[in-house]
């Protein structure tokens, strides 16, 4: 005799609800990328999540509440890839490669194109960037300490971390700009791997040149000024 099938537990009302609300703002960040600011609306967001405008305005009465929403969204999201691989990146022989894959996963997904058009418009709806700005700013400081972390961890000064990792940023946010909107052809892969291949002698070097600033602050301190090629001289008093 067949066995009959085991029915599955019936959602609850939390569970439904957590589902269609994260079905929702998937669908907010899909028309965001795709089709821009201009082209998102409440109620094409309702047809892509496959619900009612009804019930998507019982949940976002607003349209800045669900951009609002949307953006905390894909910023938690963001944040749980990047503690996923620093832990995996403790126990790897390479971290740097592990920084770089969430460093990419970041910017080079339609969320942060979404991200892009949010804050865009955001430059001119003072009731949208008041909220908007920090949740971004929030993720943006614990993104970075995850990775100033964890590259500690790997034995990297972590002065040296932070400013390779606002390096790193300002690289990729430039790739994707002009991958994405700009009439030029660009290798991603090869621009991040020169950039890998180069990442230990940028480390050694900004953690040197902080070294460098702190004995300078240290010297002057003591009323010291650096001359003849940066022999320290006591300064004459007058």
């Amino acid at each position: 005799m067949m066995k009959r099938p085991r029915r599955r537990p019936r959602r609850t009302q939390i569970e439904r609800r957590n589902e269609t609300q994260a079905a929702v703002l998937s669908a907010s960040i899909s028309l965001l990328a795709e089709h821009g600011y201009a082209g998102f609306s409440a109620s094409r967001v309702a047809v892509e999540a496959g619900i009612s405008r009804g019930a998507l305005e019982h949940y976002f009465p607003k349209k800045n509440d669900l951009i609002v929403a949307a953006t905390r969204y894909a910023m938690r999201e963001a944040v749980e890839h990047a503690r996923l691989l620093a832990r995996s990146a403790t126990r790897s022989k390479d971290p740097i490669k592990k920084f770089l894959r969430d460093s990419e996963h970041f910017f080079f997904r339609p969320e942060f194109r979404a991200m892009i058009e949010i804050l865009i418009a955001a430059r001119s709806d003072r009731t949208l960037a008041r909220p908007l700005h920090p949740i971004i700013q929030d993720a943006r400081d614990v993104l970075n300490g995850i990775w100033i972390d964890t590259l500690d961890a790997a034995g990297y000064p972590r002065e040296s971390a932070q400013q390779f990792i606002e390096l790193t940023h300002y690289l990729f946010r430039g790739v994707f700009f002009v991958a994405t909107w700009l009439p030029y052809r660009i290798d991603r892969k090869e621009v991040i791997a020169a950039w890998q291949g180069l990442a230990p002698t940028i480390l050694e070097l900004a953690g040197s040149a902080h070294h460098a600033n702190c004995v300078t602050g240290r010297l002057r301190k003591r009323g010291t000024v650096e001359i003849n090629g940066g022999r320290p001289r006591k300064e004459l008093s007058r």
